[in-house]
């Protein structure tokens, strides 16, 4: 849910910023590219979110480290052949 609620947020903020610069210059908003950037400003915000949330990044790195502590440790057994 607050993937959702931050693109939307994050989307409309710079939708408004676009507009208050266009206006400030008293052009006209060309209403393509302010569809574009808010729709690639929502879907990044999205993905950015999506990495740095910590719902199921423990239960990941539980799971990669017991399947990778064995063949790390099969590694280091014995002497070194250098």
């Amino acid at each position: 849910m607050m993937i959702i609620v931050a693109s939307i947020a994050v989307a409309l903020v710079s939708f408004i910023i676009y507009a208050l610069e266009r206006r400030s210059k008293q052009e006209p908003i060309v209403w393509e590219d302010a569809l574009k950037l808010s729709l690639f400003s929502g879907i990044i915000t999205s993905g950015v979110v999506f990495s740095t949330t910590v719902e199921g990044v423990i239960e990941t790195a539980k799971t990669v480290t017991e399947n990778v502590a064995p063949a790390v440790q099969d590694m280091f057994v014995g002497t070194p052949s250098f």
